[in-house]
């Protein structure tokens, strides 16, 4: 079967569909007034109302998109539109970025440009896919049933293979942020990684379950309780009778207005809430787009086991909170986890600030994005620290007495393992935000629960795919040392340090070779004259004399104030 052409699109909406908008709102029906727990006010929708008929320009609108590549192709017997912006750049890595509802594709114009022409060449850079979801906008109404979460992953791997792209990324928010990771499922071996708003995973039903979750997990799990039992009725009418309600967005502005509005935060600019109504009315897809709910909800097949490929999230407050216990069930790859607090303001919990993170946060969301398929393109981590990290795993292979002293003043071969992954755990949890160890590094205990290799490498995962996350040209990296944010060379300097260093104190309390290189020892030394002088008397002990013909290893053990001669 030939595949389907690839056909340029104009946005051209008729005069007489915006002379007909027009004539709508003026002549609308107005229910009572109702206090806000009622659901939308009269007061914000009939601002928006006068907004939309006095203020909101779409020529201009439609020019804003029209400035843009744009294009339409037949996908499984539906009409796809989707902008497709190039960077100048031969290194781009394409992305596929998908919206969800209310929102459409004006959720991710604001990115556009930075995305595709960041003003750094140090800076990433992306050739950007933008479709609209099958049933909304330019992609509809849609004609046949089943467009979920499934199909519609399909559909976008198809085209991204339509475009010729053999290698690409995917992005999301809402129910984008549950198609890209089936994206990634579909096709593992040419999605480079998935990047998301929201990981929607939620408890399993065990009643213990959230017994020791930490404060700010309950605090997530309350909020989500508040909006299931006070936000949740747009959910069960689209999973249920979505037909009922698109008579009434069909015929009525107003109504659209005030149902989709819902869920459009008071905070919000009316420039971008009015942008994604009017799209909907003026391509009659308000009752196909909320049709994805049903088709979600009544999906007979689902797939099974964790996602695999890379997976990054960057989450907002206000927004829906992902918890990363639940997460880690349905994605076995999280590489970077990130949470940010922007919102200038709020109103309340029904604002969900945050959520529109790509127009609300544009450089922070850009930020993210950009470190996580930056970190990606590196590989699972940077080098000196990967070299530090292969000098532990020696240096335990070799270990058969793991009560032995070692140069760590009272501590046994166990308990430098111990604080050796502890501190790799802490520089994980103070990048991503989450996680870090479960014990005191400072107090190991001396009992491993289980073999030492399988005790260690979660945590050197952890790590690596925590730094795998930062800019080469970050100036400010999150550590859990005194000196707090270093730029990044010198935070990861900083935990390949402490992961080295430690690696030659058990080699040397096994008898072993010194996995401590003097190549290593070269890159570390200069981190070391950085940072070791607030540690001492804490992590390191005094310096001690150098002596002629050290090399570098030692140079840097006598600086640690460690004797490179040590015994047991």
């Amino acid at each position: 079967m030939p595949v389907a052409a690839l056909r340029p699109f104009r946005v051209e909406i008729p005069q007489s569909a915006l002379d007909d908008l027009q004539n709508r709102l003026r002549g609308a029906l107005w229910p009572d007034e109702l206090p806000a727990e009622y659901g939308v006010t009269n007061e914000r929708v009939r601002a928006l109302a006068e907004y939309w008929l006095e203020k909101f320009d779409w020529r201009a609108f439609e020019a804003r998109l029209n400035a843009h590549p744009q294009f339409v192709t037949e996908i499984d017997g539906e009409t796809i539109h989707f902008l497709h912006v190039r960077s100048s750049r031969a290194d781009a890595t394409p992305l596929v970025l998908t919206h969800g509802w209310p929102g459409s594709i004006v959720e991710y114009l604001d990115v556009i440009g930075p995305l595709t022409e960041p003003a750094s060449a140090a800076e990433p850079a992306f050739h950007l896919v933008i479709p609209s979801l099958p049933g909304f906008g330019f992609s509809g109404p849609a004609r046949s049933a089943g467009w979920g979460t499934q199909r519609t992953a399909a559909a976008w791997t198809e085209l991204m293979s339509r475009l010729g792209y053999e290698k690409y990324g995917a992005v999301g928010n809402d129910a984008g942020s549950m198609i890209s990771p089936e994206i990634g499922r579909n096709a593992p071996e040419k999605v480079v990684g998935v990047h998301v708003t929201q990981l929607f995973s939620f408890p399993s039903g065990d009643p213990a379950e959230p017994a020791d979750l930490s404060e700010a997990d309950q605090a997530a799990l309350a909020h989500l309780q508040w909006f299931y039992e006070n936000m949740f009725s747009f959910n069960t009418l689209h999973s249920q009778q979505p037909h009922t309600l698109a008579f009434a967005l069909a015929d009525s502005p107003l109504g659209l207005l005030a149902w989709n509005a819902q869920l459009f935060g008071e905070h919000l600019d009316p420039e971008f809430v009015l942008a994604n109504v009017a799209l909907y009315w003026l391509t009659r897809t308000g009752g196909s787009s909320i049709r994805f709910y049903y088709e979600d909800a009544h999906a007979t097949s689902h797939p099974e086991g964790p996602t695999t490929v890379p997976t990054g999230l960057a989450m907002f407050a206000g927004d829906f909170r992902s918890i990363r216990r639940f997460a880690e069930r349905d994605h076995a790859n999280i590489v970077s986890w990130h949470s940010y607090d922007v919102a200038a303001s709020s109103g309340g919990p029904r604002d969900a600030a945050g959520h529109y993170a790509a127009h609300e946060a544009t450089d922070v969301l850009v930020a993210d994005i950009r470190r996580f398929f930056a970190g990606l393109s590196r590989g699972s981590s940077w080098p000196v620290l990967e070299a530090a990290h292969e000098a532990l795993r020696s240096a335990i292979a070799g270990v058969t007495d793991w009560s032995a002293p070692t140069p760590c003043a009272e501590w046994n071969v166990t308990q430098v393992l111990q604080h050796a992954a502890g501190d790799q755990l802490g520089y994980a949890a103070t990048i991503t935000g989450s996680g870090g160890p479960d014990f005191n590094p400072f107090a190991p205990s001396g009992e491993l629960p289980g073999p030492a290799a399988e005790y260690l490498e979660p945590a050197l995962a952890a790590s690596a795919a925590a730094f795998a996350t930062v800019a080469l040209d970050a100036p400010s990296v999150p550590t859990p040392l005194p000196q707090g944010a270093l730029p990044a060379l010198v935070a990861v300097g900083a935990a390949a340090l402490d992961a080295a260093v430690h690696a030659w104190d058990i080699a040397r309390a096994a008898g072993q070779e010194s996995p401590l290189t003097p190549e290593l020892a070269e890159q570390l030394l200069p981190v070391a004259h950085r940072l070791a002088e607030p540690l001492r008397g804490f992590a390191y002990a005094p310096a001690l004399e150098p002596s002629d013909g050290d090399d570098a290893a030692a140079t840097l053990l006598r600086y640690l104030g460690r004797d490179p001669e040590w015994t047991a």
